[in-house]
């Protein structure tokens, strides 16, 4: 269809006026004119006759502040009054795809740097838009016409029309194809500090708001599914006629991934699954526990992998180095624990369907749902609800909950909300990976690195899926590489390998991906490499930089944490490291003080650089929160493997950031006016790194391995 008749007819459908552009990625950090021709539809504002200005978005709302931000964008360039803007998830169409391929997905912290160019035009043309019609209708120059607070005023006559007057007009008028947008210095509400959409917030503090979990329809059934404890492991058998004797139980079918209950209310389903006898037909990973993990990724190693990087001559400069320092880091699988339980509601009703799912990617869902039911994707309706955290796991690449809700719903005749308990969650996956790295560095006689070399060891994210040519190359997963092998240091000289490793756990992206794993393994060794020449850790960053961004960041967190002067205390240390992730620079310098068995993380000083900071209070936010989200991993979360089955089960065993763990932080934002970058995720790898350095600080020892014991 093209593009004017796609605005014709859902203009002559809904009554209000829809516009929208997309810009082509290559575009999305220049503005040049040879784009101007590529603009297509895309992202939408509407306004109805009645003065309502919705945004339609593509994005889904896990609590990342996208839904703020954007319609923050949009608000700046049509001059609409704040409150005025009401938020309506998109249907799924190509039309919303996201930067990452042909499918709507909300993740990689690519929101508002992917979008924001979008969303100001949106606004900036349907603002020109107005203008011209309200000039026309008032017989005056456009110059003599502004546009505030949703309305249009008449610089003469002090006349005025509201948005929604004008939508009839609006309907007929050419759309501007490169509408004049402002310089993000002359922004009034764009760059200013906001917490969350007052409709947002408000929704969400009276219980307004509709979460996947708070989904009700009318005759509404509850299904809750017995899934395996050990990877890998199938259903060989099962008894289920005493389940089918209690009270509210309306069916027990098998599915593919284990036994489901279809059931009157959800904890009648839940509770059936204990009287269910089933008989597992285990793999041979019902033999593995940790300890045979661990044996095979060091023995994996003792071979040469994929290569990642490989430059200069690392043989030479570790034959002739001064020094060598070498260490071995581990880290855990680590699961997702996000608040709001997974699951979906489905409704299948011969060759249509409707879905509620509180999925991160809706055409990965989408895809999954019709595959199972047989139906086509533009016989069904999605409807997105919030989401209550995701930090990757609802964009599982196996689409895990939402064949679940898919299974259990199909040529059923009611619909059928699918709800995971946290035990299912955390047993089963999906986990981020479980890495083993192995790393080394020569120095000179001046205590300069003149050699890096490491091995990574972990189970692909992206090997066998869709998203293979994506990000699985050469043997290479992008998790393993990133992060590590384009480091920011000037270091003449590496040799760093990847190996993958196969196993039945289900590993996925976790907020920050393979950062959680280079951060910490590359500011580790280099702030080893710092103590060994006998440098203070920052400076000796400093003069192994060359990108001033890292420095001016390095020398910003310095300062604000009065580095040069900090206060020495017996048990107290203060780490420092700066990683870049997702196009941000984020550096950090924590304050440690150690117990006989534990630590507490009393202070974290952040420096961040995403470019331009859309808004500061939301990038203050996702910084603070980052931070807390690392310190689960680095004091206590750890999924550990038993017997081919994972031991943790909920929160009160897999643990995480409590209030008191908390520290006080300290969020600085620098606008480098460089290319915009994200800030869902940026915030997590350098609190992974700085904190070790910090402990070192403390007590003298060096900490490899997550969850640090103390003691």
């Amino acid at each position: 269809m093209k593009r004017r008749d796609f605005l014709k007819t859902t203009t002559a459908v809904s009554a209000a006026y829809v516009i929208g552009f997309y810009i082509p990625t290559k575009s999305r950090a220049s503005e040049t004119k040879k784009d101007e021709k590529a603009l297509q539809p895309n992202a939408f504002v509407e306004i109805t006759p009645d003065n309502n200005i919705n945004f339609i978005i593509g994005q889904v709302e896990m609590g990342q502040g996208t839904y703020t931000t954007l319609a923050m964008c949009i608000a700046e360039e049509l001059n609409v009054h704040w409150e005025d803007i009401n938020f309506k998830p998109a249907n799924i169409a190509p039309i919303y795809n996201s930067l990452f391929g042909p499918l709507m997905i909300t993740g990689g912290s690519s929101s508002v740097f992917s979008k924001q160019l979008e969303m100001r035009k949106i606004g900036a043309a349907v603002n020109e838009m107005l203008i011209t019609v309200a000039a026309k209708k008032w017989k005056v120059r456009a110059y003599d016409v502004y546009t505030k607070d949703s309305k249009v005023f008449n610089k003469k006559t002090k006349e005025s029309f509201k948005f929604g007057d004008l939508v009839s007009d609006l309907s007929s008028m050419k759309v501007p194809t490169n509408p004049k947008i402002k310089e993000l210095k002359d922004c009034k509400f764009v760059g200013k500090p906001h917490s969350r959409h007052p409709k947002e917030m408000w929704e969400k503090v009276t219980g307004k708001a509709e979460f996947g979990i708070d989904v009700r329809i009318p005759n509404m059934k509850y299904s809750a599914v017995y899934h395996p404890t050990v990877f890998g492991a199938k259903v060989k058998s099962f008894d289920a006629s005493k389940a089918l004797k209690k009270e509210g139980v309306i069916k027990v079918k098998q599915i593919p991934s284990g036994i489901a209950v279809i059931a009157e209310h959800w904890w009648i389903a839940k509770e059936a699954l204990l009287d269910i006898n089933v008989v597992w037909d285990k793999d041979e990973f019902k033999n593995t526990s940790d300890k045979e993990l661990n044996e095979q990724y060091s023995k994996a190693m003792e071979k040469d992998g994929s290569s990642m990087r490989k430059d200069g001559d690392s043989k030479k400069a570790f034959a002739s180095a001064d020094k060598t320092i070498e260490a071995e880091y581990d880290f855990p699988f680590l699961a997702h624990a996000p608040m709001e339980p997974l699951g979906i509601v489905v409704h299948h009703e011969k060759d249509k369907a409707t879905v509620w799912s509180s999925s991160q990617s809706q055409t990965m869902a989408l895809g999954a749902i019709t595959n199972v039911l047989g139906v086509k994707g533009e016989n069904v309706t999605y409807h997105t609800p919030y989401l209550g955290g995701g930090f990757g796991r609802r964009g599982a690449i196996n689409g895990d909950f939402v064949l679940d809700g898919a299974f259990v719903s199909k040529d059923e005749e009611f619909p059928i909300m699918t709800l995971w308990t946290r035990e299912d969650d955390i047993k089963m996956g999906n986990y981020r990976p479980k890495y083993k790295n192995k790393v080394k560095v020569a120095l000179d006689k001046h205590g300069d690195i003149t050699a890096f070399d490491a091995k990574v060891a972990s189970q692909s994210i992206f090997k066998g899926s869709p998203f293979e040519a994506f990000g699985f190359k050469n043997g290479v997963d992008g998790a393993q590489k990133e992060g590590l092998v384009d480091h920011p240091y000037d270091i003449d000289s590496h040799d760093m390998q990847a190996f993958t490793m196969d196993s039945p756990v289900p590993v996925l992206w976790w907020r920050s991906v393979g950062h959680t794993q280079s951060s910490p393994t590359v500011e580790g060794i280099v702030d080893e490499a710092a103590f060994a020449a006998g440098v203070d850790p920052i400076e000796y960053r400093i003069n192994m930089l060359k990108d001033h961004r890292f420095i001016n960041i390095l020398k910003d967190v310095a300062e604000k944490a009065n580095w040069k002067n900090r206060k020495k205390e017996k048990n107290v240390g203060y780490g420092v490291a700066i990683h870049e992730s997702f196009g941000t620079i984020c550096a950090q310098i924590a304050k440690v003080r150690v117990t006989k068995d534990d630590f507490k993380v009393e202070k974290v000083w952040a420096s961040v650089d995403c470019g331009f900071a859309f808004n500061p209070q939301n990038v203050k936010n996702q910084i603070s929160g980052s931070i807390n989200f690392g310190i689960a991993a680095l004091k206590y979360s750890e999924i550990t493997i038993n017997n081919g089955e994972a031991l943790q089960n909920n929160f009160y065993d897999y643990t995480v950031s409590r209030i008191s763990d908390s520290p006080e932080i300290e969020v600085n934002i620098i606008n480098s006016g460089e290319k915009i970058g994200g800030i869902g995720e940026p915030g997590v790898p350098p609190i992974l790194a700085a904190v070790p350095n910090a402990l070192f600080d403390a007590t003298g020892k060096r900490y490899h391995s997550m969850p640090i014991k103390i003691g």
